[in-house]
């Protein structure tokens, strides 16, 4: 298959059932997790990460966008190619500038009962990998999520959408239009 820039929009690609039964599964969950990550966010696009954020509006609307059309799209199967790679970027974006600069462990563990603060050391794990309890300032605490979503945005990258998409639908479209 030649990659096509309509590729970006449409993911051509089919792949067997049992195989797009599962990507159907992670793209309807992952995807409307992604969609309520971002929909609070939609309610004030432009100024979500509150007054006097470094992230000009423009940017702070595009992240939202992302987010929760992006899970929609996930959600349907469409245009998955943008819609993951706007996923991909604003976790990615999101961990580099919150979750890093906040100190925040890759995993909080809630196992300890404290809330507040900056956590504790877990076992003999490095602090950045693992604290357990306390929250940090303005942040979620950790960045497992954001990288959870990214993993998943490489999943569906790498194998598309599924037959069960609106993608493979709008494919199987174009193909016999071009055949007819």
């Amino acid at each position: 298959m030649s990659l096509k820039p309509s590729h970006l929009l449409v993911d051509p690609r089919t792949a067997p059932s049992t195989l797009s039964t599962g990507l159907l599964v992670l793209r309807v969950l992952t995807g409307g997790l992604m969609a309520l990550h971002g929909a609070g966010k939609m309610l004030t696009p432009f100024t979500w990460m509150g007054d006097g954020a470094s992230v000009p509006g423009f940017l702070q609307f595009l992240a939202a966008a992302a987010e929760f059309f992006g899970g929609l799209a996930w959600m349907v199967g469409l245009a998955m190619p943008l819609a993951t790679l706007g996923v991909a970027v604003t976790m990615l974006v999101g961990i580099l500038i919150a979750h890093i600069p906040l100190g925040d462990p890759f995993i909080r563990l809630s196992i300890t009962g404290h809330t507040t603060g900056p956590g504790e050391p877990f076992g003999m794990l490095p602090t950045w990998l693992v604290l357990a309890g306390g929250r940090s300032p303005g942040g979620s605490g950790s960045s497992e999520l954001a990288t959870l979503y990214i993993a998943v945005s490489v999943m569906l990258l790498a194998a598309g959408p599924g037959r069960f998409s609106l993608d493979a639908l709008v494919s199987r479209r174009i193909a016999a239009r071009a055949t007819a």
